[in-house]
């Protein structure tokens, strides 16, 4: 059998409330039995001292006076006194000789009591509980009071024996015991139908996320768990929407991707192998030529970024990109990527600040894969830099890092694009790229550089005017002293 989260809490619960009804009932019977025993022995000498006023008010002086008269009536009335109280009275002279008794089974007027009863009467006038010297064959709550002659309390005509038989543990324990259960037991329903409910709404959402699991592992990602509460539960499922928002995101762009790099492949290599063949088959003529062997080229080399990024991809996620630092020039490094950029560069007449400064700016960090970094933001910033706009760079250092920034003009980042730029296979709003076949590696793989080398990068934009990627480095150990401390500070 299945033994499901709601069924367990159930279990657990069920087996706790038994245990707090046994404890509960265990520690309430024994107070509870002493509370009544008391009571019964408080309301019995009550009864004890009541019945003695009473009789010194009937006998005077003389004891034997209640056995005058209308004897009968008195001892009617004294029966019913005693058996409003469900209680024995027994009436004896000082030396314990019975006049009167409610109970003939005991107690028979004009016989004595034991010697060691008058005694004990003589020197407190009061029992609490027993046998009263095997008189009776079960126990007893026994109160006798001294019966004083009336208007002389110093003067004792005679003792009165008031006796009720005892509830003892054993007898009334499992009367008190069963109602406890019964209200408990009650109680016990009600607390485990709340529970059943709680488990039950409580464990709801994580059947839902198992089901949506289950969904996503055969690739749809559309099921969301939906909880009010603010408890741990309601985090757990807006952590868990979270993750499915991600994986659509990351299975919309992965698709993008594939699609992407299909069409990458497919375009370039469709046009060199159209190319191609005009040469060979002499569509084109010699004079021509030379002109479609340049495009040729350009779409070679498009291709061969297109399969560097798929190589650093592969690497990256692998965990078989290698980091190799040494010291270098950044500013060498800036200056060997314009070369390489200098076409473009003139060609939408851009201008180029923040390389003026005589002083260089020396990095510890892999230089080739720093170089891919550079590469990455300069080429980002040209394709969106307008036309007659500007690139500039910084470079500074400060608290053990080295900071480098490129900045464009520009229409910019939106603030919604600029949270997931760095986003692998992320794209910004593609009716408004500037480059509608990129596949959105390029800053996933800058950053992935970045922190492997303990950096961060971040991006800062303002619509319509600039975009800015700053990155920073930390130093090595022991840097150069030489490095002068001046250095152009414009971050």
């Amino acid at each position: 059998m299945k033994k499901t989260l709601f069924k367990r809490f159930l279990f657990y619960s069920l087996i706790s409330v038994f245990i707090c009804l046994i404890i509960v009932c265990g520690v309430l019977t024994l107070p509870v039995t002493r509370f009544i025993e008391n009571s019964k022995q408080d309301t019995l000498i009550q009864n004890s001292e009541n019945f003695a006023d009473y009789l010194s008010k009937a006998a005077g002086y003389d004891i034997y006076s209640l056995r005058n008269g209308d004897s009968e009536i008195f001892d009617e009335s004294i029966v019913a006194l005693a058996s409003s109280t469900h209680s024995d009275m027994v009436v004896a002279d000082p030396q314990g000789i019975i006049i009167l008794s409610t109970t003939k089974e005991n107690f028979l007027p004009g016989e004595r009591l034991p010697d060691i009863v008058v005694e004990k009467l003589s020197q407190d006038g009061r029992f609490e509980r027993g046998r009263l010297h095997n008189i009776y064959n079960k126990q007893y709550y026994i109160s006798a009071t001294p019966i004083v002659a009336d208007g002389n309390s110093d003067l004792i005509i005679g003792y009165c024996l008031v006796a009720q038989q005892t509830l003892w543990t054993h007898d009334y324990t499992p009367s008190i015991f069963m109602v406890l259960a019964v209200i408990i037991l009650f109680a016990a329903a009600i607390i485990f139908i709340m529970s059943a409910v709680y488990a039950y709404n409580g464990t709801r959402p994580l059947r839902l996320m198992a089901e949506a699991a289950k969904r996503f592992a055969v690739g749809d990602f559309e099921s969301r768990v939906y909880v009010k509460t603010k408890d741990e539960i309601g985090e757990l499922a807006a952590a868990f929407n979270e993750m499915a928002d991600s994986l659509a995101s990351s299975e919309g762009m992965r698709r993008n991707f594939v699609a992407n790099v299909s069409h990458e492949l497919k375009t370039p290599m469709t046009t060199i192998a159209g190319y191609i063949d005009g040469i060979l088959d002499g569509t084109i003529s010699t004079k021509e030529q030379s002109h479609y062997l340049r495009i040729v080229s350009t779409e070679i080399k498009r291709l061969s970024r297109l399969v560097t990024s798929m190589i650093s991809l592969s690497k990256i996620d692998s965990g078989e990109l290698e980091v190799k630092k040494t010291n270098f020039v950044l500013q060498d490094t800036v200056f060997s990527i314009l070369l390489g950029f200098e076409k473009q560069i003139a060609e939408k007449k851009l201008t180029v600040d923040g390389l003026e400064d005589d002083i260089d700016t020396v990095a510890f960090g892999d230089k080739d894969l720093i170089h891919q970094v550079i590469y990455n933001l300069v080429e980002n910033a040209i394709k969106f830099t307008d036309e007659g706009g500007y690139i500039r760079f910084g470079f500074s250092e400060k608290g053990g890092k080295t900071y480098v920034y490129v900045e464009n003009s520009g229409a910019g980042v939106l603030p919604e694009d600029l949270r997931l730029i760095f986003d692998k296979f992320y794209k910004a709003d593609k009716s408004r790229s500037a480059n509608k076949n990129s596949m959105g590696l390029g800053l996933y793989i800058v950053r992935t550089i970045v922190l492997l080398h303990g950096g961060n990068i971040t991006a800062e934009s303002e619509p319509g005017k600039f975009c800015r990627f700053i990155f920073w480095l930390p130093d090595a150990p022991r840097k150069h002293k030489e490095l002068p401390d001046t250095i152009k500070e414009e971050i």
